[in-house]
């Protein structure tokens, strides 16, 4: 047995760039995918910051109040860490 790496043929090499071409555009495809959600959580979270906790219409405030500080508290903390993580400046 020789110790020399094997010569890939000409068909070889293009079978092997074509499956990393492949494999690069699937990650690409995934990181537009991951983009996309992550675009809309940080609108979902925008949307539940941007609720008036002040609000009465004859329910419970009580109730209210502490729905929309909570979802205030959590909202605040996950869209830090989204914009956070995003950035690069981990």
């Amino acid at each position: 047995m020789s110790d020399l790496p094997k010569m890939l043929s000409k068909r070889e090499i293009e079978l092997e760039e074509l499956e990393e071409a492949r494999y690069v555009q699937s990650l690409r495809d995934d990181i537009e995918k991951l983009k996309t959600q992550l675009n809309f959580m940080k609108k979902a979270l925008r949307e539940i910051l941007s609720i008036d906790p002040s609000y009465y219409d004859g329910n419970n405030v009580h109730h209210l109040k502490y729905c929309a500080y909570t979802m205030k508290g959590i909202s605040k903390l996950v869209l830090a860490t989204i914009e956070n993580e995003g950035s690069g400046d981990e």
